[in-house]
């Protein structure tokens, strides 16, 4: 119960000091540097918080090794994915932002939450809404230049700010729907200063750079800090090690796939940032997956 709470309260805090710290980088460096960094912590802390789910899906079963079926039907949820970006692009690119959308929330406030309810999913989902209604809007030209590459269909801004009220509408909604629901760890004032430094953050930042800082800050180190307890027992420095060795493979895999991508950008003639997004929308689905029935349990 101690480690649990010392937990709880440097976990926001500390990522509270990186965002800072990123938001003051932000002023400081041009967009070539934004972008190189964006990669860099995508490739590693993002790519690396999703490359353990085979040994995740193994404390799901409760066996001592994880099922070959099971690997199978994780790598056909990835090829999947990766074909229906070719064959249904649009379909494909609303079923990945809605399925963030949810996972996003999810990472954000299970540990805040005292009962998985209906209410509190909805709640989820419509935070992780209102995270990507303040990205894509605020960035609304270099998102309309990715999905208008990656789908041929041209969005006007209006659409992106009718999808951003639309998320700040829900999560009021569902916050109001689940106040009881909430532990009392949850506090209200920090969630809405919150809000505003993404909002401001995502003014400044291009696309990728925002997407980078709350994707790694804000979502991957709490999940892989949550998989290494999951794991392990606790994240002391021994279990980051050990979870680095048994997710390294995976990640290396996932690092190779992303390398064919880059050199086939001049064969499919299009920007290698857009088929980045979709890479790591077909990784996506499948982990959303693996951590929806982890946070379920």
């Amino acid at each position: 119960m101690k480690y649990s709470y010392l937990y709880l309260m440097k976990y926001p805090v500390l990522n509270l000091i990186i965002t800072v710290f990123l938001f003051w980088l932000t002023i400081q460096i041009g967009k070539s540097s934004e972008e190189y960094l964006s990669y860099f912590f995508i490739l590693t802390i993002g790519i690396m918080h999703g490359s353990n789910d085979i040994s995740l899906i193994r404390v799901l079963r409760t066996n001592s090794s994880p099922n070959s079926n099971y690997l199978s039907l994780y790598i056909v949820l990835i090829i999947f994915n990766i074909v229906a970006f070719f064959i249904l692009p649009f379909l494909a690119l609303i079923s990945f932002v809605f399925v963030s959308c949810y996972h996003f929330g999810e990472q954000h406030y299970h540990h805040l939450i005292k009962k998985r309810t209906i209410n509190s999913m909805l709640f989820f989902l419509s935070y992780g809404a209102l995270i990507f209604g303040l990205l894509f809007y605020n960035n609304f030209t270099a998102t309309s230049a990715i999905i208008n590459e990656l789908t041929n269909v041209a969005i006007e801004q209006k659409y992106y700010l009718y999808f951003l009220l639309l998320g700040i509408g829900a999560t009021i909604i569902t916050t109001i729907l689940n106040r009881k629901n909430f532990t009392s760890d949850f506090n209200y004032f920090q969630e809405l200063f919150l809000i505003l430094l993404f909002t401001l953050l995502f003014q400044l930042a291009s696309l990728l750079w925002a997407f980078a800082i709350y994707f790694v800050v804000w979502h991957s180190l709490p999940s892989l800090i949550d998989q290494i307890k999951v794991l392990y027992g606790n994240s002391s420095k021994i279990n980051l090690i050990n979870y680095i060795r048994s997710s390294f493979v995976y990640w290396l895999i996932s690092i190779l796939g992303l390398v064919i991508l880059y050199f086939s950008t001049q064969y499919f003639a299009i920007n290698f940032i857009t088929l980045f997004f979709a890479f790591l929308a077909a990784i996506t689905v499948p982990h959303v997956i693996v951590m929806y029935f982890l946070n379920k349990n």
